[in-house]
């Protein structure tokens, strides 16, 4: 869970300068007029020991960005993932198709997979996660709709298949399935990770027939559901926070030494 204190506003700062200078060293363009740029421009110049609520969420965005982007310096391919994330909004409560987005939620969970094992890399299918025994290919997808869950199942399976990993695994984010330009109020942390779990659970037994068709047949054999909001608790300090939950479904009957091996992602269903 990223929280943001009011003592907090010069680390906020070092971060959305730290994201710029980035730019400006791997000499990737970052317009003036783009989202992102005025993001971080805004939040240097204003963020401070008395903000309103949408410098906070302002701050909060950034907060959220900075580890996924700075994810990107362990890349061999530093300046494609940099000029990807400039193609599209990056504008959370927009709920429009961006590419930028995309690769987000990439180096979003990349980042948060580096944090529990040792050797993680971006590279095809998004993300590979390195083993003595072989690797594990994810395939990172984020659906705007039900309606296109098929064809990104089908785009995972493909990527996975051309490659020869232990197994695949295809992980879903579905902040677009939450309504646009929403804040989630609960009364409490845990009331408010306990309904993204709900939506988690939810898009699982919606969907399983789905993971069912397209997984039996390959070698992908979990998918992981991942869900992000800005959540309002007026009971916590500070009151708005960036929570997120991850739930994993798995094929059933696996043999034991791929069970073990998928058991080690379940740590990923941490909230925070």
């Amino acid at each position: 869970m990223d929280k943001i204190q009011k003592s907090d506003y010069h680390e906020i700062r070092r971060k959305a300068n730290e994201i710029l200078e980035m730019f400006t060293e791997l000499k990737v363009n970052l317009h003036t007029t783009s989202y992102l740029y005025i993001l971080l421009s805004n939040t240097i110049k204003n963020f401070s020991q008395e903000n309103t609520p949408f410098e906070m969420f302002d701050a909060l965005y950034v907060n959220r960005l900075y580890d996924a982007i700075m994810f990107i310096h362990k890349s061999n391919n530093k300046k494609k993932y940099l000029k990807d994330i400039t193609k599209g909004t990056l504008d959370f409560q927009d709920r429009k198709h961006s590419h930028a987005k995309n690769i987000l939620f990439e180096l979003e969970l990349a980042h948060r997979i580096s944090i529990k094992f040792e050797d993680v890399k971006l590279d095809e299918p998004d993300i590979v996660v390195k083993f003595a025994d072989g690797d594990v290919g994810i395939a990172c997808k984020k659906v705007t709709s039900n309606n296109n869950l098929e064809k990104q199942l089908s785009k995972g399976v493909k990527q996975i298949k051309l490659n020869g990993f232990l197994f695949g695994i295809v992980a879903i984010n579905i902040d677009n399935l939450t309504p646009e330009g929403s804040i989630l109020k609960q009364d409490t942390v845990k009331m408010a990770l306990d309904k993204l779990h709900d939506l988690n659970m939810g898009f699982i037994k919606k969907n399983e027939r789905h993971f069912l068709k397209y997984l039996k047949e390959s070698r992908l054999i979990a998918v992981i559901i991942h869900s992000s909001v800005v959540a309002d608790i007026p009971s916590a300090s500070p009151r708005f926070n960036n929570l997120s939950q991850t739930t994993m479904w798995t094929m059933k009957g696996l043999e034991e030494k791929l069970k073990d091996k998928v058991g080690l992602f379940k740590v990923l269903e941490s909230t925070s």
